[in-house]
């Protein structure tokens, strides 16, 4: 199972075999049900879970309504980078969106690897920008992109979303209501 992730990290890191039963020895395989929570808003985010199958999303809670800010999807990292970098607690959950398996690597297994195999700094940086980048460029879509143009870029860029994730979580990652999805699919030609 843990051959998926070795493969996802040889594309940036020259990996030797000790470094491999290194990576196996640090790293847990754990299951989580639909709905499932792998984080809970005030708790310390200590782990980067690498999906193997299945998919989360990660999303705000005020006031009893929920925020959807992210999707991970199989083959992704599914963390809270902002809690696992600053130890503070999340403001954000991260539940499973169907039945989910992922290799877990809790923070000091993940330090322990830093360490230990060469290029894993280098691998982390690659992750950190790329996570940058997309946080970038959603807060940019946001301010300069309608609804519209934020789904049709959905669409493009991450078709998995679309078939695998619950209309109503799309809509409100893309800041909208279910109705307005509908209504913005209806126009798209997409029922």
């Amino acid at each position: 199972m843990r051959e998926q992730v070795i493969l996802f990290f040889k594309q940036f890191v020259n990996l030797e075999e000790k470094d491999i039963l290194l990576i196996e020895e640090l790293t847990t395989v754990k299951h989580f049900s639909k709905n499932e929570f792998i984080l809970i808003q005030g708790k310390v985010c200590d782990f980067v879970a690498f999906i193997h199958k299945g998919a989360f999303r990660g999303f705000y809670s005020v006031d009893g309504q929920e925020y959807s800010k992210q999707f991970f999807l199989e083959g992704e990292f599914c963390t809270d980078y902002a809690s696992f970098l600053t130890e503070k607690k999340s403001l954000t959950y991260l539940q499973a969106t169907e039945d989910s398996t992922v290799i877990f690597f809790e923070k000091k297994a993940v330090n322990t690897m830093y360490k230990a195999i060469p290029g894993f700094v280098h691998f982390g940086k690659l992750l950190a920008e790329s996570l940058y980048i997309k946080v970038c460029d959603i807060t940019a879509s946001f301010i300069l992109n309608t609804p519209e143009e934020r789904y049709t870029n959905l669409i493009k860029e991450r078709p998995k979303v679309i078939q695998s994730i619950p209309q109503y979580m799309i809509a409100s990652y893309l800041g909208i209501t279910p109705e307005a999805l509908s209504r913005i699919r209806k126009r798209l030609g997409k029922t």
